[in-house]
C-alpha cells in the first residue's frame, strides 16, 4: 500500500513540476524591470563591439549615453 502511494506521489510532482515552473516564469515576465541607461548601452556595447569593432563601438556608447 505504500508503495503505491509513493508512485502516485511521485506521478504527481512530475505533472505537478513543469506547470508550477511554467506558472513561476510567466508571472515574473508579466512585470519585466526597465532596464537602466548604462544596462541598455553596456548591451548595445556588447553587440556593436562584436559586429564593428572597438571604434564603432566607443563611438555608439558615446551617442547612447548622450541621448
Amino acid at each position: 500500500m505504500k508503495i503505491r502511494r509513493l508512485v502516485a506521489a511521485s506521478a504527481v510532482a512530475a505533472v505537478l513540476a513543469p506547470v508550477l515552473v511554467l506558472a513561476t516564469g510567466t508571472q515574473a515576465n508579466a512585470y519585466p524591470r526597465q532596464l537602466s541607461k548604462r544596462e541598455q548601452c553596456t548591451a548595445a556595447w556588447n553587440v556593436n563591439y562584436w559586429s564593428g569593432g572597438a571604434s564603432f563601438a566607443r563611438g555608439q556608447w558615446a551617442a547612447c549615453m548622450a541621448g
